[in-house]
C-alpha cells in the first residue's frame, strides 16, 4: 500500500491524532531563505556598513568584531533603531513584494494548503515548525481556521491541553515578528526553554507524526526531544526527496517511522486527496439518494404509496437525532460527519417541501424543534452548538424549497413556526431566528457559505434548479430570515449574499425583491410576516440589514 494511502486510512480512523513537523525545506520551496542565510545576510550588511569584509566567514568576522556570537536581536539592534525598523527589515525576507507575489514566491505552497485542508477537516491538530515564517498560519486562515500560535516559552506555558485545540502552530525556533524568540546559532539550538520542551514532549509522545523538510543535522534540542520520547501510539512518516542524513536515519529508526522519498507538496497533497476520497466513500452513494428522491416524487404525485415517504423521513430524522447527540472529538470532523449523514434527509425534505402540500409539510416541519434542542450536558461549546446544526440545515432546505416553489404559506411557517430555546438568555425564539448557521455551524464568517455549498447539489441535482435559480432562492430566504432574526431581537448573523453597488451605497442583491413584496403587499409571504410583526418593525429590520451590509463592505469584511 502506498504510504500516503496508509496514512489516510489512519487519519480517517483516528481524526486529530496526527501532528506535522515542517523543516526549512518546506519554506525554501516557497522561495524563502533559510534561517542561516538570513543571519549571514544581516552580518554581511553590517560589515558593509562598517566598510569591512567578512572574507566568506560572516559569523567568525562578527564574533571577532564584537566579542560574542551573532544573534538576531543583537544584529537587529546594531542595524536598526526602532522596533518598527526591526520588523520592517525582517519582513523583507519573509513577506513577498509585488513582484514576488506575482511570481508566486514567499506564499503558501501546495504542502501548506494540503496540511490546512487536513486541519480544517479535523485530521491534524498540531503543526510543529522550525521556520520563522507564517506561511502555515496564512494557509490555515485561507482555509477558515484561526490558528493558535506558539512562538516562545510564555506561549507554551499558558497553552491549553493540545487535544482541546484546533490548528496549533508551534514555532520551535521562534517567529520573525518576535526577533527575541528567533533561534539559529549552534548555542541557541542546543536546548529549548523548559516550557517548550514540555510541550514538545507531549506532542511527540501523544501524536503520530509526519516530518518533512527537516534534515536533523543542526538541531540538537529537537533531536534530543525525539530521543527521550519512547511512546508511539500512532505511526510516523518522514518525507524528503533526498536521502536522509545520518542523524535523520537514527531518529527514523528510533521512531519506527516510514521513510517516503518524495517532496512535501506531493506527499501532503496526495494524503489530503486520499482522506477526501475515503470520506466520500463513507457517504451514501448518489445513485441511492437519487432513487429515493425519485420514489418520493412519485409518492407526492399520487402515483406511489405516500406512506413510504413518510416512513423514510421519520427513519432518517430519528437516525440524525441519535447521531447528533453522540458527536464527540473534533468539531471539523463532526461537522463533516453531519454533512455526509444528512444528505438523504435533506434531499427528501427539499423534495417534499417543493412538491408537497400542507399535509406532507407536517412530515418534516415538526422535526425542526427536536433537532434544534441543545442537549442538557456540559462539554465543548462548539460541539454543543453543532448538535443543533441539523435543525439549521432542515430550516434552510425546507425554506428555500418552499420559496423556489412559491409555496408562500409553507415558507412563512418555516420562518415563524418552530421555536428553539436559548439556554444562555433563557428565552424562546423562532427557530429560524436563533439557529442561524453562525450560531450552530461554528465557522465564524464562513458558516453560511459552508451551508450554501452543502445545499447547492441538493437543489441543482435533485430539484433540477439552475445554479442561478438556487442562488436567488438562497439569498431571498437568507434576507427574510435576517428580518425574522432582527424582529426577534437577535443580533444579525453573518450571511452569504451577493452585494450590489448603487453609487456609493452597497446593498444585498436580494433586498429589492424582498422590499417590493413588503411595500406592495403583493407577495403572500409578506402578508404572513406582517401578520406577526408590526410594519414599522419590518421596515426597521430592512434598514438595519442594509446598513450593516454597507458598513461591512466599506470595511472590506465581505467578498
Amino acid at each position: 500500500m502506498e504510504p500516503h494511502v496508509k496514512l489516510a486510512f489512519a487519519m480517517r480512523d483516528t481524526p486529530g491524532a496526527y501532528a506535522v513537523l515542517l523543516g526549512a525545506g518546506v519554506s525554501m520551496a516557497a522561495g524563502l531563505p533559510s534561517a542561516w542565510d538570513v543571519q549571514v545576510d544581516l552580518i554581511e550588511r553590517l560589515a558593509a556598513a562598517e566598510g569591512a569584509a567578512t572574507l566568506g566567514n560572516s559569523h567568525a568576522w562578527y564574533k571577532g568584531r564584537f566579542g560574542h556570537a551573532a544573534t538576531y536581536d543583537r544584529l537587529l539592534d546594531a542595524l536598526t533603531s526602532t522596533p518598527y525598523d526591526r520588523q520592517a527589515m525582517l519582513r523583507s525576507y519573509f513577506e513577498p513584494d509585488d513582484q514576488e507575489r506575482e511570481d508566486g514566491l514567499k506564499q503558501p505552497t501546495a504542502a501548506h494548503h494540503a496540511i490546512a485542508r487536513l486541519v480544517a477537516a479535523g485530521y491534524v491538530r498540531i503543526v510543529l515548525t522550525t521556520n520563522f515564517d507564517r506561511l502555515m498560519e496564512t494557509a490555515l486562515r485561507e482555509a477558515g481556521i484561526e490558528p493558535t500560535v506558539v512562538t516562545n516559552q510564555d506561549d507554551a506555558t499558558g497553552l491549553a491541553p493540545l487535544h482541546t485545540l484546533k490548528g496549533v502552530v508551534i514555532h520551535l525556533h521562534g517567529d520573525y515578528l518576535d526577533p527575541t524568540s528567533m533561534l539559529n546559532t549552534p548555542d541557541e539550538l542546543d536546548h529549548y526553554a523548559a516550557a517548550t520542551d514540555a510541550l514538545l514532549d507531549r506532542a511527540l509522545a501523544d501524536y503520530g507524526l509526519v516530518i518533512s523538510g527537516w534534515s536533523a543535522r543542526t538541531d540538537p534540542a529537537l533531536r534530543n526531544a525525539f530521543a527521550r520520547t519512547n511512546n508511539r501510539f500512532f505511526a510516523s512518516y518522514w518525507t524528503d526527496p533526498a536521502e536522509l542524513s545520518e542523524a535523520a536515519q537514527d531518529l527514523l529508526t528510533h521512531r519506527a517511522a516510514t521513510y517516503v522519498q518524495t517532496d512535501a507538496d506531493t506527499f501532503f497533497a496526495h494524503t489530503a486527496d486520499a482522506v477526501d476520497a475515503l470520506t466520500d466513500t463513507a457517504r451514501q452513494h448518489p445513485a441511492s439518494i437519487a432513487a429515493s428522491v425519485a420514489i418520493a416524487k412519485r409518492a407526492l404525485s399520487g402515483t406511489g404509496p405516500a406512506i413510504s415517504l413518510h416512513d423514510i423521513l421519520h427513519r432518517e430524522t430519528s437516525r440524525i437525532a441519535d447521531l447528533r447527540l453522540n458527536l464527540d472529538g473534533d468539531h471539523a470532523h463532526s461537522l463533516a460527519t453531519l454533512e455526509a449523514e444528512t444528505e438523504l434527509l435533506l434531499a427528501l425534505t427539499a423534495t417534499t417541501a417543493y412538491w408537497g402540500d400542507k399535509d406532507t409539510d407536517r412530515w418534516w416541519l415538526h422535526d425542526i424543534e427536536p433537532l434544534g434542542t441543545q442537549p442538557d450536558r456540559s462539554g465543548d461549546s462548539a460541539l454543543l452548538h453543532l448538535t443543533r446544526a441539523p435543525a439549521t440545515m432542515l430550516i434552510y432546505t425546507a425554506g428555500i424549497a418552499a420559496l423556489a416553489a412559491e409555496r408562500w404559506s409553507t415558507l412563512v411557517r418555516v420562518l415563524g413556526g418552530p421555536t428553539a430555546f436559548d439556554p444562555y438568555s433563557e428565552k424562546t425564539y423562532p427557530a429560524a431566528a436563533l439557529l442561524s448557521p453562525w450560531e450552530t455551524i461554528g465557522l465564524r464568517g464562513k458558516s453560511s457559505e459552508r451551508l450554501y455549498t452543502q445545499l447547492q447539489p441538493v437543489f441543482t441535482q435533485h430539484l433540477a434548479l439552475t445554479e442561478n435559480a438556487f442562488r436567488d432562492a438562497w439569498e431571498r430566504f437568507e434576507y427574510l430570515r435576517l428580518i425574522v432574526e432582527h424582529v426577534a431581537g437577535r443580533n444579525l448573523s453573518w450571511p452569504h449574499i451577493r452585494v450590489i453597488e448603487h453609487g456609493d451605497i452597497y446593498a444585498p442583491a436580494s433586498a429589492a425583491w424582498v422590499k417590493k413584496g413588503i411595500d406592495t403587499k403583493s407577495a403572500p409571504w409578506s402578508l404572513g410576516l406582517l401578520k406577526d410583526a408590526a410594519p414599522e418593525s419590518i421596515d426597521r429590520a430592512t434598514t438595519v440589514i442594509d446598513n450593516s451590509f454597507h458598513r461591512a463592505i466599506a470595511r472590506r469584511e465581505f467578498e
